[in-house]
């Protein structure tokens, strides 16, 4: 594989690089055979600035793939065989290459070096090439916005690839510390995670927990909003700074359906500007508590997954994202626009876990289901484009209604027990709460035969 070309005539300035140094490690991995797997990760063929160390470096990578001896006679022979050893500098570079160190003890800090010159060099790649393209009058922004993130996006797996990973000594240190913490929670009868406001379904997920992307999934008009509403209602009063994107709302409409919920007012009322002195003096009392809490919100349409995650790595930053929340996941932009859908929603559904893991946080993610959910009990199966949501989701949840019933039903939870419960939820869904707390029947769509009973909201 061989890198790209830079035109850094542009700037006028050599690029980023230190031949010595890849001289080094190429001569440290043909003095030790074993030395190829204490930078594998960490450095590959296009990491060389020069083109010879690219070939080099292949033949040295291909031997050690196929278990044979990597030493001066081998990448010699090798190269000679390809016809590359001429082209390189015949038999006195490669020796000379090994005259350059005594061992590979520092292999690994002199492939770090390497591999950040590389990146530089990427940077400056690609910062040309839009800067070019966004010279051209008749370019569209958007596309070259997307481009820009595709290109930023392929750099940084190369960075991620360069982490080796950590000890098992460390990973048990970090687990027993986390382990301490959870019990020091359960001992205040706090929940691990953030609190859901539902203590049912705090007994089975442990809350809304780090890493976990939450998917909240149904049919329209079943109150999913109006829930992920009231979960970001519970999670800000408990301090927790939450990032909520209203994709088919404007958040002016959202905050009727929270001062509702807070009030108790009429939400009919709110919508059409029915309101008494009472009203009145009811919302101003919910004003005071809604008006503290530390919600962002984010309501453009036409915004992508890429989008969310740059958004949400500058709030983290900031301190001002301990939770996000999406209204929802088929209202989020592809980047790939002639990508088939089910690629796109995968796309989106791998961004947003991605969001999760990487910046420590819980992403709950509302989404559709097909429309054969509309008289059955929804099922994984049924969540709508794309059975990658399934695979990228921790938890899944379907909100439900039978016999004027709300129903909330676990149908994937990595960390805890899957089944139904009842949950409390006031005639226009703008608060719930526990019905009967733990109370949670086994899971088994098959033995609900009645057919259901929709909102009319």
């Amino acid at each position: 594989m061989v890198a790209k070309t830079i035109n850094i005539q542009a700037f006028e300035k050599i690029p980023p690089r230190d031949e010595e140094i890849e001289k080094a490690v190429l001569g440290a991995l043909i003095l030790e055979s074993g030395a190829i797997h204490k930078v594998t990760g960490i450095i590959d063929s296009v990491s060389f600035y020069k083109p010879e160390h690219q070939r080099i470096f292949e033949v040295i990578k291909s031997l050690s793939q196929t278990e044979k001896v990597v030493d001066l006679l081998t990448v010699t022979r090798f190269l000679r065989d390809k016809n590359y050893l001429d082209n390189i500098g015949g038999p006195v570079y490669i020796t000379q290459l090994t005259s350059k160190v005594a061992s590979a003890a520092h292999i690994e800090y002199h492939a770090r070096i390497i591999a950040q010159l590389h990146l530089q060099r990427e940077l400056i790649r690609i910062g040309l090439e839009i800067t070019s393209e966004a010279y051209d009058p008749n370019a569209d922004v958007d596309e070259l916005l997307n481009s820009l993130k595709l290109k930023l996006s392929g750099i940084d797996n190369f960075a991620v690839s360069s982490n080796t990973g950590q000890s098992q000594a460390n990973v048990i240190q970090e687990t027993i510390q986390k382990i301490e913490t959870d019990c020091l929670l359960a001992k205040e009868g706090k929940s691990p995670g953030i609190p859901t406001g539902i203590k049912t379904l705090d007994r089975a997920t442990g809350g809304w927990r780090n890493t976990n992307l939450i998917i909240i999934a149904s049919r329209p008009s079943i109150g999913k909003t109006s829930l992920a509403l009231f979960f970001t209602k519970i999670a800000a009063k408990a301090g927790r700074w939450v990032n909520f994107y209203g994709l088919e709302m404007k958040s002016v409409d959202l905050m009727r359906i929270m001062i509702s919920g807070e009030s108790g007012i009429n939400r009919t009322g709110l919508r059409d500007g029915l309101l008494t002195g009472d009203d009145w003096n009811g919302i101003n009392r919910s004003l005071s508590q809604l008006e503290k809490l530390p919600v962002i919100w984010n309501d453009f349409a036409g915004i992508t997954s890429a989008q969310i995650k740059s958004l949400t790595i500058r709030n983290r930053k900031a301190g001002r994202c301990d939770m996000v929340v999406i209204d929802y996941l088929q209202l989020v932009k592809a980047l790939d626009k002639k990508a088939i859908r089910e690629q796109q929603v995968a796309e989106i559904s791998r961004t947003l876990k991605e969001i999760a893991l990487n910046e420590n946080i819980p992403v709950i993610c509302l989404s559709q289901l097909t429309r054969e959910a509309a008289s059955e009990i929804p099922q994984l199966h049924h969540l709508r484009e794309s059975g990658a949501i399934e695979q990228d989701s921790d938890i899944v949840i379907f909100p439900w209604k039978r016999e004027g019933k709300f129903n909330l039903t676990i149908a994937k939870n990595r960390r805890g027990k899957v089944g139904t419960f009842e949950i409390y939820a006031n005639d226009e869904m703008t608060d719930f709460g526990d019905r009967s707390p733990g109370q949670i029947k086994n899971y088994n769509p098959d033995s609900y035969t009645e057919p259901f009973e929709h909102s009319k909201i």
